[in-house]
């Protein structure tokens, strides 16, 4: 079931980061009073080296990272890899983060929708 059939207000999005150092970015934030759904994960190697990759779903409440793709190698220009058949549920303040092996240039484009979900 996706967060359309739930009758409440949502919106379609994709966002994209680009990591040019070897450290975490942060590609998507679930917004406060929403809940998002990760239907499509795509990321590239644009340097002209090798690159390993990490991608990571940070879940704000426990503090901790989990592993979506762990250390794949991608090689240089252009090699990407993309995951297209998943559906993760991220609560406010998750976000998806990548950490490059290597200093270069990593692009992610994430797909999501979010569902807004009132206070009180």
């Amino acid at each position: 079931m996706t967060m359309y059939s739930q009758g409440k207000p949502s919106r379609m999005r994709s966002v994209y980061g680009r990591n040019t150092t070897n450290s975490v970015g942060v590609v998507y934030t679930c917004p406060p009073n929403c809940v998002s759904e990760i239907t499509f994960i795509h990321v590239v190697n644009g340097s002209v080296t090798t690159n390993t990759v990490t991608v990571e779903w940070y879940i704000a409440v426990d503090t901790f990272a989990s592993k979506i793709l762990y250390t794949k190698s991608l090689t240089s220009t252009s090699s990407h890899v993309s995951l297209n058949n998943i559906n993760l549920v991220l609560q406010p303040g998750d976000r998806i983060q990548v950490n490059p092996g290597n200093a270069g240039s990593i692009d992610t484009t994430v797909t999501v929708t979010e569902t807004f979900i009132p206070v009180g």
